[in-house]
């Protein structure tokens, strides 16, 4: 029942593909690999707590004193296993592997990348490795957009920009912050973008904080109101 709706919605966008200008199937495509980013963001962080939840559980009940030390080692050597199991034995980390992407590979990332940092990432982190979730999380971003578009055969140009949208899109959902999303997907990512290219970016990275927002419920960890109004005659100061 899943798969006939995937490709009944895959057929409504073959149709689009060919029915809307390409202008607007670009800012149609930038909403749905927001959302898609923003879905990924969210099973990246419930499995990474779960991970950390069911670790401390199990501390809980053996009571153990250096189980604190051991943790780490044992995410180590289950994400050896998902990697040379289920990743078919390599996988390429880091935000240096998108920039290479972009200028190497026609802006093309592996299907499975859309799932790798997924898994490896939250077992990593989950249990107490010493790293983030920020590099996993513009990595799947980049996958998703990237394989949206070679899912419908657009331009190298058309699809380094989905692959920046889904970036945007994956940053603005993790952290609530779209205009950081935009930020680092135009800096370090789409250098020479162009004018045209801001909307769709934008587009991405507000669907993603708004879907992030409305399924996570999270609150806001520094909260802050300023009281002090602008006066314009302070200028010459």
């Amino acid at each position: 029942m899943f798969r006939k709706k995937i490709l009944q919605i895959e057929a409504l966008l073959v149709l689009g593909r060919k029915k809307l200008p390409p202008k607007q199937f670009i800012f149609l495509s930038s909403v749905l690999v927001g959302i898609m980013a923003a879905f990924a963001v969210i099973v990246l962080k419930y499995f990474a707590h779960w991970v950390y939840y069911s670790a401390s559980y199990i501390n809980s009940v053996l009571k153990l004193s250096f189980i604190n030390s051991i943790l780490p080692v044992i995410g180590i050597l289950l994400t050896v296993l998902v990697v040379q199991k289920i990743l078919g034995g390599s996988i390429e980390k880091g935000t240096s592997q998108i920039l290479y992407a972009v200028a190497r590979k026609s802006s093309m990332v592996p299907k499975k990348q859309m799932y790798a940092q997924i898994l490896t990432s939250s077992l990593t982190v989950g249990l107490g490795g010493s790293a983030g979730l920020e590099s996993p999380i513009v990595v799947t971003g980049a996958a998703f957009g990237s394989n949206f578009a070679q899912q419908f055969r657009l331009s190298y140009k058309d699809r380094t920009l989905l692959l920046g949208c889904g970036v945007a899109a994956g940053i603005s959902a993790a952290f609530n912050a779209p205009i950081a999303g935009v930020l680092f997907a135009v800096e370090v990512l789409l250098v020479d973008v162009t004018i045209s290219a801001f909307t769709p970016i934008m587009i991405a990275a507000a669907t993603g904080s708004l879907v992030s927002t409305v399924l996570l419920n999270e609150e806001i960890l520094l909260s802050f109101r300023g009281k002090q109004t602008f006066d314009y005659h302070n200028i010459p100061f």
